[in-house]
């Protein structure tokens, strides 16, 4: 059962125009149209509710809700949405405690996905994030991190960072966009899993290669939370995951004290 820590009820609410400015919708609800669409994927009921509350508390918004995964399948087979909310573990039973990582698997990232989940294990934090979960809340689920994060995920997804990746023109050589998964590149034929926060960073960096990105942007345009530390350790890990197919990859370079940049020669 979710705890909910209501600690930020004298918080001053969203300015409705504001979020709408931010998000930038081609269709939003400051412009007579529709809503922006939220899924949650929860097997308690009680729970579920309890983030709809929440949501529909802060945002303007129109909240539809699964309790299985079979349930979640069809709706997301059959609607459209700008966000999905997913616990992980969708029903009692050995063959649903992951339910919720196979099915973040199965969409493919087609709407930003926060999963949301109160289970121990310390590595499904990252496992949610390298199948292209936009983030992860760890249950008991606090207001005001909750709400953030998710005005930050669909700010994202309205970004250049969250178009899908085949439409973009002039990558650097040995850099493609993976035609099988929207949100993944291939270096040098091989499939890189990054998770989104290290997308949004390589794209950053590729936008203009060989020109650098100040640290203080990087940290301004990605999710909350971020720092100039964190920005180093996450950059790290991409190089990491580009050397487990090419040991001598360093196309990913910095200028102390400024920012990183992507070589244009080897």
């Amino acid at each position: 059962m979710i705890v909910l820590w209501l600690r930020n009820l004298n918080r001053v609410p969203p300015n409705p125009a504001r979020v709408c400015e931010m998000l930038r919708f081609s269709e939003n609800p400051c412009s007579g149209a529709p809503m922006i669409r939220i899924a949650i994927i929860e097997d308690v009921q009680e729970d579920s509710d309890n983030l709809k509350a929440l949501i529909l508390n802060s945002l303007q918004a129109d909240v539809r809700q699964a309790y299985t995964k079979a349930e979640a399948e069809t709706l997301l087979k059959e609607e459209k949405f700008d966000l999905v909310l997913m616990d992980i573990e969708l029903g009692t039973g050995a063959k649903n405690r992951y339910a919720g990582l196979g099915l973040l698997s199965d969409i493919r990232a087609n709407w930003p996905t926060i999963v949301v989940s109160g289970m121990p294990e310390d590595n499904l934090r990252g496992l949610a994030l390298t199948l292209h979960a936009y983030d992860f809340i760890a249950k008991p689920v606090d207001e005001q991190d909750l709400i953030n994060k998710i005005e930050h995920a669909l700010e994202w997804s309205n970004s250049e960072a969250g178009k899908d990746l085949t439409t973009q023109q002039g990558l650097p050589d040995g850099l493609t966009a993976d035609p099988l998964r929207k949100n993944r590149y291939l270096w040098k034929g091989n499939a890189v899993a990054l998770t989104m926060t290290q997308l949004s960073i390589l794209q950053c960096l590729i936008e203009r290669p060989g020109t650098v990105v100040e640290t203080r942007n990087l940290v301004r345009n990605l999710k909350s939370g971020m720092s100039a530390k964190a920005i180093a350790t996450q950059l790290s890990n991409v190089r990491t995951k580009f050397r487990e197919f090419d040991p001598d990859f360093d196309r990913i370079d910095n200028e102390p004290g400024r920012g990183y940049f992507w070589k244009t020669t080897p």
